[in-house]
């Protein structure tokens, strides 16, 4: 149970920076547990059924808003609907072939899977590293389809373990120049339909759903990231963590070969 709590709280926790809560969670679980990569990203998935509740809370004046606006003008849907929609429907296009294709390595064990999330996450750091500021003199207003398209294969690439999808579709936003307060506001309430149904389907797959331990990582998951959301999308707004990013990525890399080794 005190391990139940201890994933569900770094879930909580990094859900809310371009650091791959997915890689931490499952790199931890699978190291703990020796489990397999396959059995790791899908405990890593469910675990966001606590974090999604989180959004809906902290977000709830800005979603109330886009249901207004879709409510009021059903026929002609708003840009950032369409955005919403058409990202959706990508990432669910690109990421449901990569959720299924898991079960495929199921095999790779414990330190191997730990390994591979740390090299994603060294890919996620220098995503972060090179991502440019953008300029207030730059920023565009209007989303378009270009916009959906590139977040929707970026979100969907980030079932992934080790890519950030936070980062990824932050990043893609930020390079169509889309300001960044917006793009991470964009990002979350982008990550509310594509979590929720990867969390429900692995955790009715898996039968996490039935299991105490799994409930119990997902309400501390929910509890913590609901004291912790305001603070650190505050914090993510204003700084680059692609260094955190690849020393974290490199200490999992230097444990994995450590365990291996021994």
């Amino acid at each position: 149970m005190a391990t139940a709590a201890v994933l569900g709280f770094l879930q909580g926790f990094v859900e809310w920076l371009p650091v791959s809560s997915e890689g931490v969670v499952a790199g931890a679980y699978a190291l703990i547990f020796d489990a397999s990569l396959d059995e790791a990203v899908r405990f890593a998935l469910w675990l966001h059924l606590g974090t999604v509740p989180s959004v809906l809370i902290a977000l709830r004046r800005d979603i109330i808003d886009i249901v207004r606006e879709f409510l009021a003008r059903p026929q002609t849907p708003s840009p950032t609907v369409r955005f919403l929609v058409v990202a959706t429907i990508i990432s669910g296009v690109v990421g449901l072939p990569l959720l299924l294709t898991l079960s495929d390595i199921s095999s790779v064990g414990g330190t191997a899977a730990t390994g591979l999330i740390g090299c994603f996450m060294l890919v996620t750091g220098y995503m972060q590293l090179r991502r440019r500021e953008e300029l207030d003199k730059h920023v565009r207003e209007e989303l378009n389809l270009l916009d959906s398209l590139l977040v929707g294969v970026a979100q969907g690439l980030a079932v992934i373990p080790g890519l950030s999808r936070s980062g990824m579709t932050v990043a893609a936003l930020l390079s169509r120049r889309v300001d960044r307060k917006r793009a991470l506001t964009l990002s979350f309430l982008l990550s509310v339909p594509a979590s929720l149904a990867a969390s429900i389907y692995v955790g009715v797959e898996s039968g996490l759903v039935f299991e105490a331990e799994a409930i119990l990582a997902a309400f501390v998951a929910f509890v913590v990231g609901l004291l912790t959301i305001k603070a650190l999308m505050a914090a993510a707004a204003k700084m680059n963590l692609g260094w955190f990013v690849t020393a974290v990525g490199v200490v999992i890399i230097v444990g994995a070969l450590i365990a291996w080794l021994l």
